[in-house]
């Protein structure tokens, strides 16, 4: 009696089953997600002069995800009943991330100014840091919506080095990569409040090193 064999492929398993795998391939998953160091530049330049609401608003919302890395829906939580001090005397702001779970930011004295200015500049009394634009013959202005916020970046017209449009995660990537080349993978964990510095590295690591040549040299 003949014995035959069957020969199953995991990933059509995996797809009956819709769910995913368990070690997906994720190494240097952000690697190209994010914004160019060019165009970081150019955004804050565009921002650093500004002149209607609109201007003022948008350097507000560029310094501060630019120098915290946080996801939009973290940003339009903001308040400033909820900014204390570090026992080294750091301004903070408290916040939930993502899962629900309380997390710190530390805030630097030019987001503060931004964010203080927008609020001065057009009469803001609110406890959060940013909002929609009056609608016309209209005063009242609502906390930003994540719809909004996205909206809001979008509109800066800039890619990512992988060409897709910007979206809000494109800057946090971008605070990612930078922080991971310059200081290393905790230094990106305790910025983007990761639970460990392996995910960091895992996420913002480069896939290859610029400098391997100078490395391998036998003399």
């Amino acid at each position: 009696m003949g014995i035959t064999s069957k020969i199953i492929h995991l990933d059509s398993v995996r797809k009956k089953s819709r769910k995913p795998p368990r070690f997906p391939d994720q190494e240097g998953s952000a690697f190209g997600k994010g914004l160019s160091d060019q165009t970081m530049k150019e955004l804050a330049n565009r921002f650093s002069v500004p002149e209607s609401e609109l201007d003022y608003r948008n350097r507000a919302i560029f310094t501060l995800m630019s120098k915290t890395g946080m996801r939009a829906k973290e940003v339009i939580s903001l308040k400033f009943s909820n900014i204390l001090k570090s026992p080294d005397e750091e301004i903070l702001i408290k916040y939930r991330k993502k899962g629900g779970k309380i997390a710190y930011s530390v805030l630097s004295e030019d987001i503060l100014f931004s964010i203080k200015e927008y609020h001065t500049k057009f009469g803001i009394i609110s406890d959060f840091f940013f909002h929609s634009r009056p609608r016309k013959n209209q005063t009242i202005r609502k906390p930003l919506s994540k719809r909004g916020l996205q909206f809001i970046i979008e509109s800066w017209g800039v890619h990512t080095l992988q060409g897709r449009r910007i979206h809000a995660h494109a800057i946090r990537h971008s605070v990612g990569q930078r922080l991971m080349e310059k200081a290393g993978s905790i230094a990106v964990q305790k910025v983007l409040n990761h639970s460990s510095p392996v995910i960091s590295s895992k996420y913002y690591l480069k896939p290859f090193l610029s400098s391997a040549t100078d490395l391998l040299t036998w003399e």
